[in-house]
């Protein structure tokens, strides 16, 4: 029978051995920090001038003034993401989300009594992702009018990554100075996937006559790893200042612990059902973050100001995340079975770009203009398109306008940043517009997915900077 050879092929490929590549990182440049560096859009590797210099560049603490205390926060943001052909040719797929950007906390003191040296300590999200689809087809059967189709789809991702650090910097000579920061890194990510198919008969829609089922989660922690990024800062003229960061990779991880929970059903004739399940906690092989090095300039011309900075991220070779095989029936089952478990990812190469531009108004205040870019940096490696899709958004293109002025010594900002992505070309998950018996267990053939995003964000009342403390 034409369905059973389907379905035979389907299951050595897929429920034997399940293997899923899915992107781990969310955008390397997604989240920018502070009034100066939101503005710019993260143009600041050269010129940023408090206590985000941790972050952005360590060697640049030294410019600052003796002590600092930063907080930023007020920045709602409201992003809409749309995916059309998703589930089938002319079916459209969105999810909105109204929130806050993520905040930034750091201080910055003097050290040994030396004005050579500046220390620093801080905290913020790196990442933070909640991405959510959920769609519903009820139609009947392609050629048979007394049946119907029932699709469900329900996917959420949510992803955490906070970063703890401490940053020293040293003087070398008025115009040239290092620094090195020191992060602990904390990241958590889960991903739940439930895809149902179902064929019934119109006069008795109770009544299942052929269906899939398939429900994936699965979550891991890697807490307690370290991240060390050195800073260069160098002012050869009075109205030029170039940046200059290098990142290592995350290494030497204190936990890691992965689960996950897999069950399938497959109804592929009244008297053929195929069921399936694990659950389970198991080692989390690795988790890896790339090597980066960082440029920037800042330089005066006119009465301009311009900032440039770029970043090159090195590739993330595919590797097992988890990678487990045991008996989900814990021995009971009359013949012994085994349940391989393998989910891998990967991240391409990516050179992301930010160019600032800013002017001193009359009105004491700064006008700012920035443009920065966000690249994927997904590895597309071959595999289940089930569990490849909406690792993450499209590419990422921002821009900014707004104004920067001081009340009371602290720095206030107001403006918008607005971003946008687009990508297509993507496979469908499911075509919920042809269902027959036949193809309810068959893949999509479509690659014609096409994807787009945009997000604002409103800033106010930005970034407070506490000055002149004794």
């Amino acid at each position: 029978m034409k369905i059973k050879k389907l379905v035979l092929v389907y299951y050595s490929l897929f429920h034997l051995s399940f293997i899923a590549y899915t992107q781990v990182n969310a955008h390397y440049w997604t989240q920018q920090y502070g009034a100066k560096g939101l503005l710019l859009n993260g143009a600041v590797i050269a010129s940023t001038e408090d206590e985000t210099a941790i972050f952005y560049n360590p060697g640049a603490m030294g410019r600052g003034e003796k002590f600092g205390l930063s907080l930023s926060f007020l920045t709602p943001t409201y992003s809409k993401l749309t995916t059309e052909n998703f589930l089938g040719e002319g079916t459209t797929v969105s999810d909105s989300h109204i929130g806050f950007s993520s905040g930034f906390a750091a201080v910055g003191f003097p050290l040994f009594n030396n004005k050579r040296f500046k220390g620093g300590a801080t905290t913020f999200t790196r990442f933070k992702s909640n991405l959510n689809y959920r769609g519903r087809e009820v139609s009947e059967v392609a050629n048979n009018d007394q049946q119907l189709f029932i699709g469900n789809l329900d996917f959420q991702k949510r992803l955490t990554e906070r970063w703890l650090g401490f940053g020293l910097s040293y003087k070398l000579t008025s115009t040239l100075s290092i620094g090195a920061s020191q992060f602990i890194v904390i990241h958590s990510q889960s991903t739940d996937l439930t895809i149902q198919k179902e064929i019934v008969p119109k006069i008795s829609p109770t009544q299942l006559l052929y269906g899939v089922r398939s429900h994936l989660k699965y979550s891991f922690n890697a807490s307690g790893g370290f991240l060390t990024k050195l800073g260069l800062s160098w002012k050869p003229e009075d109205d030029v200042i170039i940046g200059l960061t290098i990142t290592t990779p995350t290494y030497g991880y204190l936990y890691k612990r992965a689960t996950y929970d897999l069950d399938d059903l497959q109804k592929m004739s009244p008297d053929s059902i195929f069921v399936r399940s694990n659950l389970n906690s198991t080692k989390l092989q690795n988790y890896k973050t790339p090597f980066s090095i960082g440029y920037g300039i800042d330089f005066k011309y006119g009465q301009w100001r311009y900032s440039m900075s770029a970043e090159y991220f090195r590739n993330i070779k595919a590797y097992n995340i988890i990678e487990t095989t045991n008996d989900p029936f814990f021995g009971q089952a009359t013949e012994t079975f085994s349940q391989n478990t393998n989910l891998r990812t990967g991240n391409r190469e990516v050179f992301n770009l930010a160019i600032g531009l800013q002017k001193k108004m009359r009105d004491a205040s700064t006008l700012i203009l920035g443009f920065r870019t966000d690249f994927n940096p997904r590895e597309k490696v071959e595999g289940f398109s089930e569990f490849e899709f909406l690792a993450s958004t499209p590419s990422m293109y921002y821009f900014s306008l707004g104004s920067l002025f001081e009340l009371w010594n602290n720095k206030v900002s107001i403006g918008v940043n607005y971003g946008f992505g687009y990508s297509n070309g993507g496979q469908t998950l499911i075509d919920f517009s042809n269902i027959t018996p036949e193809t309810l267990f068959q893949a999509a053939p479509n690659n014609n997915v096409q994807t787009s995003i945009q997000s604002f964000v409103l800033v106010f009342t930005y970034d407070f900077i506490f000055k002149r403390w004794k």
